[in-house]
């Protein structure tokens, strides 16, 4: 799985496979699409010249150029580089230090007191490498003051990023321009990160329990306005339903007086039917987690345009339930995978989220539709997804579990 730094110069070299699934032509997946047959190219070969892809053809065909360097990958499945839609690699340095399995409320209050802990870039630094030997080509991050080192890390490492700057609280006070709703924070941040970096920055929002309504309005309508993605936390937990409906449980209890102001009135509304009232949903929008999700909830999310990224092993890991996945995918939701951060997972190997679904008995055609074209849709990178002429020269091989699956078909 080539990376960036790795192919500066415009040298060609080839890769061959016993099967390569390119994924050319086709664009992001919804309902019956998700689960259209893949095609698959057998004993193929990727040719590319620098960082992008010149052709997927047979390697009966391939004529390679003198001096061109071809290396074999064996009996193995290539896919387009993988797409981690949602991680958090600012907290890597966390990992192992939160409650899991008792709820979200007790993870959350068990995170509060180190989130004040300072950024260890070694653990960013080995996170990213760990992430980019999965094949993953990019991810969605949210992240804090952090954003220069996880970008310039990641950059060092070839892994491409979409840096969500969230917003955290509901002080208002210093949120004075709504045609520039970036947090006070990122204002130098933005002036001394090179333009490789600003232009897939974009402010997002944490969750509606944790973010002003204005703040979030405004912050969607300058991405929708500079063409980059919008993202919150959505429908995660119980108790996000529960504050956000009655103004009651463990939630408001623990945010009371700290992060929601004490004139806090409860919306009145659980989490997917607020995000529409307050004009959140829609296409461009990335709503992470959906859990707790009726039928009304999810036509609400077909309907509008939003794309849902899963991540079922964090879900598990903090006892919140599992995503409606089928109702989802059947509905039409445009669906893609992440991993979420070391506080609520093991690792940050997006694989592993598709190989949970795929013991629930996902489909092995989405599976391979949401790591790839789905999320790079979702994250709003149409250089990656698939691999064909003009697209970054990123892949992965898919997981060794998954070769008996293929083979049956």
């Amino acid at each position: 799985m080539p990376t960036g730094n790795a192919q500066q110069s415009l040298r060609r070299m080839a890769w061959r496979a016993r099967r390569v699934i390119s994924l050319a032509g086709e664009g992001p997946a919804r309902g019956k699409e998700l689960f259209r047959p893949l095609r698959s190219l057998d004993d193929a070969v990727i040719v590319a010249c620098g960082d992008r892809v010149e052709r997927v053809e047979r390697h009966a065909v391939f004529r390679p150029d003198a001096g061109m360097e071809v290396r074999d990958l064996g009996a193995v499945t290539v896919v387009p580089g993988l797409i981690n839609a949602h991680t958090h690699l600012q907290l890597s340095h966390l990992a192992g230090e939160t409650v899991w399995g008792k709820g979200f409320v007790p993870w959350l209050r068990s995170l509060i007191p180190r989130l004040s802990l300072p950024l260890r870039p070694e653990a960013v630094a080995t996170a990213v490498r760990r992430i980019v030997d999965t094949g993953t080509a990019l991810v969605g991050d949210y992240t804090g003051q952090g954003v220069l080192t996880v970008g310039d890390l990641a950059r060092e490492a070839g892994l491409e990023c979409t840096l969500f700057c969230e917003w955290f609280g509901f002080d208002t006070s210093a949120f004075t321009r709504r045609d520039d709703p970036w947090p006070a924070r990122y204002g130098a941040l933005m002036r001394d990160a090179p333009e490789s970096l600003r232009r897939h920055m974009a402010p997002a929002g944490h969750a509606l329990y944790s973010t002003h309504a204005d703040i979030l309005r405004a912050a969607h309508a300058w991405c929708a306005s500079h063409d980059r993605p919008f993202s919150l936390h959505l429908a995660e937990f119980p108790e996000e339903t529960e504050a956000l409906v009655s103004g009651r449980g463990a939630l408001v209890e623990l945010y009371a007086g700290v992060v929601l102001p004490n004139n806090w009135k409860a919306p009145g509304l659980p989490p997917v039917p607020l995000a529409e009232a307050l004009g959140l949903l829609g296409p461009g929008t990335l709503a992470v987690h959906c859990v707790q999700c009726s039928g009304h909830d999810i036509r609400l999310l077909a309907q509008s345009g939003t794309a849902v990224c899963l991540c079922p092993r964090s879900n598990a890991a903090l006892a919140v339930g599992a995503p409606p996945v089928s109702a989802l995918a059947e509905a039409g939701v445009l669906l893609c995978l992440g991993t979420d951060g070391l506080t609520s997972n093991t690792d940050l190997d997006v694989r592993q989220e598709a190989i949970a679904l795929r013991e629930q008995g996902a489909p092995l055609e989405a599976l391979v539709r949401m790591l790839t074209v789905n999320g790079a849709a979702a994250l709003g990178r149409g250089n990656l997804g698939t691999l064909e002429p003009g697209k970054l020269n990123r892949w992965a091989v898919l997981p060794e579990a998954w070769e008996e699956s293929w083979e049956r078909k």
